[in-house]
């Protein structure tokens, strides 16, 4: 006999079509009815996510109490157990482990139950780096609606999943997650009789804008179990459901493509994402460090509530791209209320380390650059310091030398500064920074006054070292060429191009499974951009010195502007590429264009691990980096700021905007958006974007792009004190460049300090890590997530994944 385990839910989006108080009273509306209904009928009502019930808790408290006593009788059962239900492509692997382990702390603490099986319904995709993480986090299943089946075909509905470093959970694809009001007993039979196995569930329950079951649902429900003929169907939660199916067919991959305008929509929530979670992160090594050095207390409360901020900016509706104006406006107050607590927070450790620094010398300008890396490293570091004094003079201007805490001196040159005063006082250094692994690193710099001379800038577009030849046309603006060690790796230049594209933020056509844009365009240099950029050349030379070649550009494609902003490294291997573009078209979508000379495969970062992406021109969804070639050395894209892509005939296109409307749900073939009046578009107006391009070893490529992410932090202060406090080593060192630090920070499970260790190669990794006065040898499996706990001077391994 069949068995059917109905799941009665209530899917309620806290925010979306609607704003977030709208959200708050949906989400009390359905509870109060679940409580009343579950108080009178005989069924379960299951629910997710800790963000809802924190609603409830704060507003409504007497329904609160209502919901645990239910939830100790067993009618109510906390389902998912994460957070909320995030996107399931974007966020980092640090970022899921905080959903899931901040939602069990939650729901524990209040309820004194954590769900075994994972939730997540209304998702655009999933990537596989999820099934490592909800394992290690100790849930051993899950259920998901999309891809929908003409998306991506499975083995079976019901599967395993297979992850990185041998993990694996079941899973479930459902058809969907509500039925209709009053509707709810013949929709239930007719997906019952159309899954083949002989152990099913069913969602059920009116969602989308909460509502849950109704009287009259249950009534019918109870009918359809007494006739039931060779089915029989039982009020259930997914754990039970899990525990009775049996799953044989297997897959391992990530489960996509759906809807992949979702990648790269509302850019401007997207990048605020990715700069907190750097933050964030960056933040949490820097006071763990200061802490264990005995300077500050470690702030676990407001640490807290900056990872909540994070979290909510995470929902699917949010960081997608796919609500109303309202809903970026919500997630971007939460991201910018966790960057300026994030930003208090490294300066709170940053002060706090420079207690151990003697005061400085007559005339010295101390800069101080702190390295979150576990790694010793040199990085090209820019910093900005003032004159004591304002140099009114034109006929001496100031003259700077750098030296390293050893007296050494050290490369660096001049650039223009943030501030605009035409005046011999704010000043900007570039210089290239020995960094010892996570420490303050001291430089001295000092300035003499000597007669004024004419500043040159020599005006070439080439650089070549004999290792490393970058070049920039003229003609195009454009860099033609990149070559390492003779090896080119570009086939003409990298470019902007423009696109077609629709108004529909989700990309939910059809033709837009196999790519997004068409009817390709090249922007072109603007032959006269004074109007737009002020009086400016085409292209032109703004830096050249010991650190790096500046070379900015300018160009335009229909009413779209932008401007480029190349750095070429003379002492490493990297160009950085800065883009503002200025959107000022409608359904466009804007794409970086990189056209490679090698040959190889194409594979893209995802939380904690690699995948390899899709080469036909369909959509790919990434994170820090891009790499492209063969063997053990390739060519990388680092960004801030972009998760979308595709590749065609040899070229990358990294998406920059989308010009879409805000929440334009496609309907059958209704039209999309009205045509009677002025509807908003989705990221006009100047978008800013940070990459950084290299060649390098593929097994140091998630390092590198960890420090371009998180970079070392430079202030220019002058330490307090006569004598130097004395303090604990801080430091935490990791001698292998394959294996990177994903969180440093003080746990909140257990006591001591919490790191979180990645192999960023599929091949096991072995290393030394070093925290404090204790070390420890460690062996992780390909792209294998590990945790480790220092106290008192002894490292141990933890199992789970704990905060």
């Amino acid at each position: 006999m069949k068995k059917v385990h109905l799941i009665c839910n209530a899917h309620i989006d806290p925010i979306w079509q609607w704003d977030w108080q709208e959200g708050v009273s949906a989400a009390m509306s359905t509870f109060r009815t679940a409580v009343e209904l579950a108080e009178e009928c005989d069924y379960i009502f299951c629910h997710n996510e800790v963000t809802l019930y924190k609603f409830v808790e704060e507003y409504a408290p007497e329904l609160f109490e209502s919901i645990r006593a239910l939830v100790k009788e067993g009618k109510w059962r906390i389902m998912g157990g994460w957070y909320l239900q995030p996107d399931c492509n974007m966020p980092c692997g640090e970022s899921f482990v905080r959903q899931i382990l901040k939602g069990k702390e939650y729901f524990t603490e209040k309820f004194g139950v954590f769900p075994k099986t994972a939730i997540n319904f209304d998702p655009f995709g999933h990537t596989k780096g999820l099934v490592q993480i909800i394992q290690k986090c100790g849930q051993d299943s899950y259920i998901f609606m999309r891809p929908y089946p003409r998306e991506l075909s499975l083995p079976s509905e019901q599967f395993v999943w297979k992850g990185f470093a041998d993990s694996s959970i079941k899973a479930n694809r459902a058809e969907s997650y509500n039925t209709p009001l009053g509707g709810a007993a013949k929709e239930i039979k007719r997906r019952a009789e159309a899954q083949p196995q002989d152990v099913v569930c069913v969602l059920w329950g009116v969602g989308n804008h909460g509502g849950g079951p109704s009287r009259q649902d249950l009534a019918d429900i109870k009918a359809l179990m007494d006739d039931s003929d060779g089915i029989e169907y039982v009020h259930s939660c997914p754990e039970q459901f899990f525990a009775q199916m049996r799953a044989e067919a297997e897959f391992d991959k990530s489960l996509r493509i759906s809807m992949p305008g979702c990648y790269t929509s509302m850019g401007k929530v997207k990048r605020a994402h990715v700069k907190l979670e750097n933050e964030l992160y960056m933040a949490e090594k820097m006071c763990a460090s200061a802490s264990l050095m005995g300077l500050m207390d470690y702030p676990k409360a407001k640490f807290g509530e900056i990872t909540e901020d994070l979290l909510n900016a995470e929902f699917h509706d949010t960081l997608p791209g796919t609500c109303i104006e309202s809903g970026e406006g919500n997630a971007l107050n939460y991201l910018s209320h966790g960057l300026l607590d994030a930003e208090r927070l490294k300066t709170r450790a940053f002060f706090a380390m420079l207690k151990t620094q003697k005061r400085a010398a007559s005339g010295e300008y101390p800069i101080f650059v702190y390295n979150a890396c576990p790694k010793d490293i040199t990085e090209n570091v820019e910093c900005e310091f003032i004159l004591a004094d304002q140099n009114w003079s034109e006929d001496v201007t100031s003259e700077i030398s750098l030296y390293d805490c050893n007296g050494n001196p050290v490369k660096y040159q001049l650039v223009k500064e943030e501030s605009n005063l035409n005046l011999d006082w704010r000043k900007r250094i570039a210089f290239e920074a020995d960094l010892k692994a996570f420490s303050l690193n001291r430089f001295s710099l000092f300035v003499e006054f000597k007669p004024s001379r004419k500043r040159q800038i020599e005006k070439t577009l080439v650089f070549d070292n004999g290792r490393k030849h970058v070049e920039i046309s003229r003609k195009t603006g454009l860099i033609e060429s990149f070559r390492i060690d003779g090896i080119e790796y570009l086939k003409g230049g990298i470019s902007l191009v423009s696109m077609d594209d629709n108004a529909d933020p989700w990309g939910m056509a059809e033709h837009q499974l196999a790519r997004i844009g068409t009817n390709e365009k090249s922007f072109s240099l603007e032959k006269t951009p004074k109007a737009q950029f002020n009086g400016l050349e085409s292209i032109q030379v703004v830096e050249n010195g010991d650190i790096y070649l500046g070379v900015e550009a300018f160009f335009v494609s229909e009413n779209t502007r932008a401007r480029v902003l190349y750095k070429i490294y003379k002492n490493n291997d990297n160009v950085d590429v800065s883009v503002n573009l200025f959107v000022n078209e409608i359904n466009k979508i804007y794409k970086l264009k990189i056209p490679f000379n090698t040959s190889g495969k194409l594979i893209g970062q995802t939380a904690f691990g690699e995948k390899e992406l899709f080469t036909d021109g369909r959509e790919n969804v990434s994170q820090r980096y891009i790499r492209f070639g063969e063997g053990s050395t390739n060519f990388a894209v680092m960004n801030n700021c972009v998760y979308g892509s595709s590749f065609e005939d040899g070229n990358l296109y990294i998406n920059l905007a989308r010009a879409v409307t805000y929440c334009a749900h496609p309907i059958n073939d209704r039209q999309l958006i009205p045509t009677d009046r002025f509807v908003k578009k989705i990221d006009q107006g100047q978008n800013d974007f940070a990459f950084r391009l290299t060649v390098a070893k593929t097994c140091d490529i998630g390092g590198l792009s960890q420090i371009f992410n998180q970079k070392p932090y430079a202030v220019n202060a002058f330490p307090l004190f006569e004598e130097p406090l004395k303090s604990e080593r801080g430091a935490v060192e990791i001698e292998n460049n394959a294996i990177t630090l994903e969180a440093f920070k003080m746990a909140e499970s257990k006591n001591g300090y919490l790191l979180r260790l990645f192999n960023n190669t599929d091949e096991t990794q072995e290393t030394t890590v070093v925290v404090g006065c204790g070390s420890v040898s460690v062996q992780l499996k390909g792209y294998e997530i590990k945790n480790l706990i220092y106290i008192d001077g002894t490292i141990t391994e933890v199992e789970e994944l704990i905060i």
